[in-house]
């Protein structure tokens, strides 16, 4: 007769989980405060809606937390989804204080390249979305074995993103490009250093 094993829910990519849930709960929280949904959006130039101001505290706070905010439910849930599928696999690979890091520096490089070049705000998570990707597919790479399934992800969020472009007519998506730029850079070391 065969036993039943008990069911264990796991808390198994700390990293993945404590991203989304801060997203997701910044979301609630900023749809009932307009003051907090600016808070969670990237500075822009000096010429754009909202120029960076070099002494504001809170400006340089925005440079890093941009993330947390976002442009509609539609469009977190299906950055939220992305990170849910992806991040946990990276994180396996690369570990949680190594993706910490390289979170952290894709999405300051991504604010900075914002404030530089952008006349409109950053928010959300697209650009941790394109660092993922690549993450993902260099990590398949130095396993030798390339699913197809995540080539085809990847051409469909970037083709999504390189369309918005020219809908927008915005230089936001460029700066999400940057998070993708960062995962290329990381990718390519961490096969270098394993060769």
């Amino acid at each position: 007769m065969a036993t039943r094993k008990n069911l264990k829910i796991t808390f198994d990519s700390p990293i993945t989980l404590i991203l989304v849930f801060f997203c997701f709960l910044s979301g609630i929280l900023s749809k009932s405060s307009p003051e907090l949904q600016s808070f969670f959006s990237c500075p822009t130039c000096a010429t754009g809606q909202n120029p960076f101001n070099f002494k504001s505290l809170a400006d340089y706070f925005k440079l890093i937390l941009y993330p947390l905010g976002f442009s509609d439910w539609n469009n977190l849930a299906k950055n939220l989804v992305f990170i849910l599928f992806l991040c946990p696999k990276v994180e396996q690979v690369f570990g949680k204080s190594v993706l910490s890091l390289i979170l952290f520096v894709s999405v300051l490089f991504a604010g900075v390249i914002c404030v530089c070049f952008s006349n409109f705000s950053m928010v959300g998570t697209s650009g941790i979305v394109c660092l993922l990707l690549i993450l993902l597919l260099y990590s398949s790479i130095d396993k030798k074995d390339l699913p197809f399934s995540y080539i085809l992800l990847a051409l469909i969020y970037f083709a999504c993103e390189i369309i918005s472009i020219f809908s927008s007519n915005s230089l936001v998506i460029f700066c999400h490009f940057a998070g993708a730029l960062v995962g290329s850079l990381v990718g390519i070391l961490s096969l270098n250093s394993k060769r």
